[in-house]
């Protein structure tokens, strides 16, 4: 990304990993940017230690909502959530587990999702 696109970045969602040791964000070119926290939080930080130890497109549009389980990370863009594996995002391993597109009768009921919350409370029958 070069000096004009990092100008005019917006960071709109972030969430942090279960363990507690990566913050991931998604900005308005549809990427996410996972960073390590002990690194970047060190007093030994310097400039590079600070930058993300992975960054990759998820959406074609923005980012506006993540959300962390204990396993997964979530993310949703223009009328899409996308799934990731937290184990894999902290190897590198950049491929969505799935990706939710509901279907829509035309491109202008496309909604930005600007928010998911967890229900943990959701039983399940066996």
């Amino acid at each position: 990304m070069g000096p004009v696109e990092l100008l005019h970045m917006s960071v709109f969602s972030q969430s942090f990993s279960p363990c507690g040791r990566f913050l991931a964000a998604g900005n308005n070119y549809g990427e996410i940017a996972v960073f390590s926290l002990s690194a970047a939080l060190s007093p030994d930080a310097t400039a590079l230690s600070q930058k993300a130890v992975l960054t990759f497109t998820a959406h074609e549009g923005p980012v506006f909502s993540l959300l962390s389980t204990d396993c997964h990370l979530l993310s949703a863009g223009n009328g899409e959530i996308s799934c990731w594996s937290w184990s894999d995002l902290t190897k590198k391993n950049v491929k969505p587990l799935w990706t939710k597109r509901p279907n829509y009768k035309s491109s202008l009921e496309i909604p930005e999702i600007n928010a998911m919350v967890l229900n943990t409370r959701v039983r399940t029958h066996t």
